[in-house]
């Protein structure tokens, strides 16, 4: 398999005998057929798709969808990396492993999220708050700003 990602099959040097070397005995009978190349590809396909009629926020990176702006709980979120918003539900997403970290509002148990079709790490899920003022957050998604756009419907 070629860097390109092609899959292709390269016929022995001693089978080109002639070929390779103006000094070689003329080579009997044909060359065997070499096998036809073969085009290896992932299709482009998300494994969710949003409805049309919604305004949406997409994977910056690759256009996937992520989350119906119904699903929006809050835009005063900061991320790692910078401004980030809150979603009650996300699709096209697959979480990691949790871990405990200190946030901005205390100790909780997260999973960084990452988008489905390009692998970028888009924010993290909440999988616990230890702070009774913050069990609201628990099975909600962070996506940062610097990795979504808005998509569709939103003039």
């Amino acid at each position: 398999v070629c860097a390109a990602g092609v899959l292709t099959a390269h016929r022995p040097l001693q089978a080109l005998g002639s070929l390779c070397s103006p000094w070689a005995a003329p080579r009997v009978g044909p060359l065997p057929p070499a096998p036809a190349m073969v085009r290896i590809s992932k299709p482009k396909t998300f494994q969710a798709y949003l409805d049309d009629c919604h305004r949406r926020y997409s994977c910056a990176h690759c256009r996937a969808h992520l989350a119906n702006h119904d699903d929006l709980i809050s835009k005063s979120f900061q991320g790692s990396q910078g401004r980030a918003y809150l979603f009650n539900s996300v699709v096209n997403v697959g979480c990691g492993p949790a871990e405990e970290r200190v946030l901005l509002t205390g100790l909780h148990a997260v999973a960084d999220i990452h988008c489905e079709n390009c692998k970028t790490t888009l924010g993290w899920k909440y999988e616990q708050a230890f702070e009774s003022s913050q069990k609201y957050k628990e099975g909600k998604y962070i996506i940062e700003l610097n990795h979504m756009i808005k998509d569709n419907g939103w003039d």
